[in-house]
Formats: structure tokens, sequence, C-alpha cells
């Protein structure tokens, strides 16, 4: 044994005395100064029965190093040793020991700085965390290998959360509240809320009919210090019940509220027993006849008995949750009410948030430290399967939440505001940024509707144009094509109505035979056939530029003698030019019929 750890040794020997003597003195209620020298007396004590036994057993006395040493962490430990001079810094948010010599320090500018160590060994840090947690909080904890995971309260009002035995290292986090005592005015003033955001939480936590709400945000978002601004203005008349897993709210030892019943959850024992949770501390709660219902953190089966306080008269009853925006707490809620031993159904979860649940309010750390209240939202309804929100209040552009929606004429939170003394029109005018949302499905309307006729114009502009001349150079083939097969009967007998009625009764099959006989090779050269059916002045206008190219015709009428009512067009072309050309053998009477 060195002489450096000989009151190391004697200090563990006796902490079960000294902690026993500590809770006996807290009993008493003493000051700080009594408290002090009591323990120093203590001490004193602990020292002289150690040497006498030394002398006794003929083994070395302490040394007055070795007994200031013992007196020393006597008294620090009974005050949270070295960990009192970094809880006293009000710069100091967050406290990281990763270790009795790797501390961290997050400051509420967003900086991170090193520490001096707290303890001198590991199993110093462990002796230092097995007496807070013996003595800190409203139950006594244990903490060893049996039980390695702490969480608990400090005397000082902060969270402290510590483990051993499943890490690499004994480590702890301490949550160093910085605003204990704040109202309101204390946070619009730091710009957490605009004025016109705490005009409406203002008047949804006053009486007589105040709205149920939950706070929803990040860990470290500022949730609990936004929940004791809220209770700031609940009448000290009335009675509330607090429920926490640690008790960090301190509505009662701060004096924002003196009628106070704070509840706390208490582990198991080494048996294995004993254990109180949050949800039955909820239930037992509605038996407690409290105003209102204050849930710290929301994590499990609880939100059922908080909805349920919500729900059967507790009006402005409050809780936290932990999520990502307003619209997803919703999401949070069913999913811990799955958790509750009443194993309610989804529909009925959702179908209670819409019924007893009035706001949700969202408060985010911003990246240059300061904390903002960016979202309210209203519970508007229940509707197909869905709990029905409208966004009053939404991030701005500069982090910061705006008016952005009015709350619904006809809504249960808007009713209650007005209650309370809230007029809608101190909101002013919903925010409209200047680039408004409206324009770009505008533009792109406008867009639309420029590229519509441009888009559509070619189309008929390429396919009409093309019909168009066609009638009006070949009106009546145009017209013929689908009917030029029953047109040459139609179109003989509207010519000569007197000479062709006698033809048919006497020839009537010829004459409808003849496109029906040879439908086939008259469909690939239309315009041989439907030539000799014009008038000679359009055959004249029409086939001018291709004379020379039909001069070769006439041989082919002749040298076709299945085809008897094809003319020679040689002899008519010749007679209405005024060439004499010698004609062909002179037609029949069939084919002067069929010229005609």
């Amino acid at each position: 044994m060195t002489e450096e750890s000989r009151s190391l040794e004697l200090f563990r020997q006796s902490h079960q005395a000294l902690l026993h003597e500590y809770m006996e003195l807290k009993r008493q209620e003493l000051g700080s100064e009594d408290l002090d020298k009591q323990l120093v007396n203590r001490a004193n004590q602990i020292i002289r029965d150690f040497n006498t036994s030394a002398v006794m057993a003929g083994k070395p006395q302490l040394s007055e190093q070795d007994e200031s040493e013992f007196r020393s962490q006597v008294k620090g430990l009974m005050g949270g040793g070295s960990l009192a001079p970094l809880l006293e810094r009000e710069d100091v948010e967050n406290i990281h020991i990763l270790g009795h010599d790797n501390v961290v320090l997050s400051l509420a500018d967003g900086n991170r700085t090193m520490a001096q160590p707290v303890a001198d060994s590991e199993a110093d840090l462990v002796m230092m965390i097995r007496h807070l947690a013996a003595t800190a909080g409203h139950t006594s904890r244990r903490f060893d290998t049996a039980a390695p995971i702490l969480d608990l309260r400090l005397e000082s009002g902060h969270r402290l959360f510590a483990v051993t035995a499943v890490a690499e290292r004994t480590s702890i986090v301490i949550r160093r509240h910085r605003m204990l005592t704040n109202s309101l005015d204390t946070l619009e003033e730091l710009g957490t809320l605009t004025p016109q955001m705490s005009a409406v939480l203002r008047a949804a936590v006053r009486p007589p009919n105040p709205a149920n709400m939950l706070v929803v945000g990040g860990t470290g978002s500022g949730k609990t210090t936004l929940l004791r601004g809220l209770l700031s203005e609940v009448p000290q008349s009335e009675l509330v019940v607090t429920i926490e897993d640690t008790l960090e709210l301190h509505l009662r030892s701060s004096g924002l509220h003196k009628r106070t019943l704070a509840l706390e959850t208490r582990t198991s024992n080494t048996e294995g027993t004993g254990e109180i949770t949050m949800y039955d501390l909820c239930k037992a709660a509605l038996r407690m006849s409290p105003d209102r219902v204050i849930v710290g953190e929301v994590r499990g089966g609880e939100v059922m008995q908080l909805l349920q306080a919500m729900g059967i008269g507790n009006d402005g009853s409050v809780g936290t949750i932990h999520a990502g925006n307003t619209k997803a707490a919703i999401n949070k809620i069913l999913i811990y009410a799955q958790r509750s031993p009443d194993s309610p159904t989804p529909d009925s979860v959702l179908r209670e948030i819409a019924q007893v649940l009035h706001l949700l309010v969202f408060i985010k750390k911003l990246p240059d430290g300061r904390r903002a209240v960016t979202s309210i939202r209203e519970v508007t309804g229940f509707e197909d399967g869905e709990v029905l929100t409208s966004e009053v209040f939404a991030p701005g552009p500069a982090g910061h939440g705006v008016y952005v929606r009015p709350f619904k004429s006809d809504g249960e939170a808007l009713a209650r505001l007005k209650i309370a003394g809230f007029s809608p029109a101190a909101l002013g005018e919903p925010y409209r940024p200047k680039t408004d949302v409206t324009k770009p499905p505008a533009k792109r309307a406008a867009a639309n509707k420029r590229r519509a006729p441009q888009s559509k114009q070619p189309q008929p502009s390429r396919r009409p144009q093309p019909k168009q001349p066609q009638p009006s150079r070949r009106p009546q083939p145009k017209q013929t094509q689908p009917t030029r097969r029953p047109q040459p009967a139609q179109t003989q007998p509207s010519r000569r109505p007197q000479p062709a009625q006698p033809p048919p009764s006497r020839r009537p099959q010829p004459a409808q035979s003849q496109p029906s006989r040879r439908p086939q090779p008259a469909q690939p050269p239309p315009s041989r056939r439907q030539r000799p059916a014009q008038s000679p002045q359009q055959a004249q206008l029409n086939r001018q530029p291709a004379q020379t190219t039909n001069a070769r015709q006439p041989n082919r009428a002749i040298a076709d003698p299945r085809n008897p009512s094809v003319p020679n067009p040689s002899a008519r072309l010749a007679a209405e030019n005024g060439r004499d050309q010698a004609p062909s053998p002179a037609p029949t009477r069939r084919q002067r019929e069929a010229g005609r």
C-alpha cells in the first residue's frame, strides 16, 4: 500500500458509515455550514479510530497529508466533490466526463472546451457517483455492477446520467439547467418566442378553459425550459401534479408554483421488486384530483394516461415528447400508446388525440446555439382514420416561427383562446415571403398556356395545309375517291338522262358490271379511268402538261381488245387542238357513249 492510497482506502472502508451519517444530518435540515462542520467532526473521529487501531496492531498511522486528503474527500463527496465548481459556471450547459481524466464542457455559445479531471482514478469516480446516487433525488438509487446505469437529479436541480461496467470507462453526462426560474416574458426577451407566439401560449395556459398541449423537440432543444415558462402562467391557486423519470422541473423549489406535487419514478431493488414506472405514477395522479397533470417526458405507455387526464376534465395538462416536428409527434404518440398495458387500437388512439389535444408546440436549437419556437400546430379534428391538423406558425426565413395561417374559425383551440381574452386580430396578417409560394405554379401554368398554342398550331398547319390544295386542284377526284366505284353509274344518267334511260333497260348489266368486273385493275391507275369521265375542258386544263406522256395511251387502248370501254383519246385531242392526226379504227357505239 502506497502512502497516497491510504486515505482513499480508508474512505472506501468508511463510506457506508459516512453515507448513513450524511442522510441523518440531511433529515435534520441543517444549514450548509452546520452540515460541513458535522462532516468534518465525523471525519476526524474516523481518523482517530484508525490511528488507534494502527497503534494497537503495530502499523503506521496516517500522516498529516493523508488526514488532510481524507477530510477533503469526505467534505467534497458530500457536496458533489470537484463537480461543484463546474456546476456553478453559468456558461456551461452540459458536462461530459468520459473517464476520471477526460472532462469536456459544452458551453452555451455552442463551443466545447476541456476541463480539469474530477477524480484521481476510476475507483474514485465510481465512489463519487455511488454517493450521489444514494443522496440525491427523492429516492435512493444503486450504482454498481448489478445496476450499472444511473439516471438522477442532483440537489442543484441538474440531471445526471452515469454508466459503468457496460462501458469502456466509467462516464458521466450532466445536463445543467441554466434557467430554473423563467417565464414567457423572459423567453420573449431571449428571442425564443415572438410576441405573437407569446400571446397565443399565454392565452392557451390561462383559465378558465386552458388548452391541452404537447411541447415537441429534440434532445437538448429546450423543452423543459419552455415547459417551465408555460407553467409560470398557471395561477398559484391550482394544484399541479408533475410526473418525471428524474425531477427536473423544480416548480416548487424554484418558486414558480408552490402548490406542486412532484412524483418521481423508482428503480427496482436488489431483489428485482419495488419498481415504480411512469405509467404507475400517471395512473396514481388521476386519483389525486389535480387541476393539471404535467408529464415531464413522454416515452412509453404513460401517454395514454396523459390523454385520459386531458379528457376527464384536467384541462391545461401539458407534456413533452421527442419528435422531429409537430406533425411527427402524432405518430410518436401512436407508437408509444401501443406500449401501454391497456393495448388500445390505433383508431381509438387517433380519435382520442383529435378529441383531447389542442396544440403542438415545436422548439428547436438553432445553429448559433439559441433556442427558438419554430412551429405551433392546432389539432382540428379526425377524418378518414387520420388526425387533421393545421400549422398556424411555421419556420420563417430567420429560423423563428412566423404566423402563416389563421386558426380554424370554429375550432376548439380558438374557442379556448378567446375565452382567455385572446383576439385573432392581434396576430395581424399572415406572413407571405417575397418569393410567394403561389408564383411558381402560376408561372408554370402561364408557360403551359404559351406552349400549348405553339405545340397545337404546327399540328393542324402541317396536316390541313396539304389537304386544302388537293380539293382546289382536283375537287372531283378527291370527292370520288371514297365512292369512285359507284360514281360512274351515277354520273352517266345525270349528264344524259333521256338517252341513258333506254340503254339501262336493254343492257343494264354491262353498264353495272364494268366497275364490278375489274375493280382491282382500276385501283392502281385511278387517273386513267377518271379522266375520260371529265369534261373536255377540264381534261384539257388538267392534263395539258401530261400530253406528251399520254401520247402513247392510244396504242395501249388499241392493243388491249379486252377493255372496249377505254376510248382513244388521240383523236379527241387532235380535234380539240386543231391538228389532223390519223385516228385509230373508229370506236364502237359503246366506246362513244363511254367517252361522252
